[in-house]
Order: C-alpha cells, then structure tokens, then sequence
C-alpha cells in the first residue's frame, strides 16, 4: 500500500491529479482537487493510501503537479 499526501488548501484546481487518478482524487465544491477517501488529516495535509498497481498514475500526478503539493510514499 502507497501513502499519498496531499497538501489540499495550496491545491490552484489545474484539474491534473483527477485526470490521471481519478479513483483518488474529484475536484470538490470549491474547485479544487481532494482525495476520495482521506484516512487523517495532519495540519494542511490530507492522507490516504493507494494501491501498488496505480503506482504509476499517481506517480505521474506527483510529478506534474505544477504546484508540487502531492506526494506518494512506500
């Protein structure tokens, strides 16, 4: 299982982590991105979890994301 973070309020809504992955993340009622499904909330970050086999649709939301606020880890 693969750890997201998200740093959900400095999200600018570019609408790309719900393209890629869109079974982690839909843009909410404010126009900006958000996990589906949020395991806990620390300060400004979200967390939830993924699964190994969307390792590479999330690794790309991670490394286009142009206001680099997403994060995935082991």
């Amino acid at each position: 299982m693969l750890r997201i973070i998200h740093k959900q309020p400095e999200c600018i809504g570019c609408d790309l982590c719900c393209d890629v992955a869109p079974n982690y993340w839909f843009m909410n009622d404010e126009g900006l991105a958000e996990l589906h499904s949020i395991t806990k909330i620390v300060g400004t970050l979200q967390f939830g979890e993924g699964w190994e086999e969307d390792r590479i649709a999330l690794k790309e939301a991670v490394e286009n994301c142009p206001v680099h606020i997403i994060r995935i880890e082991e």
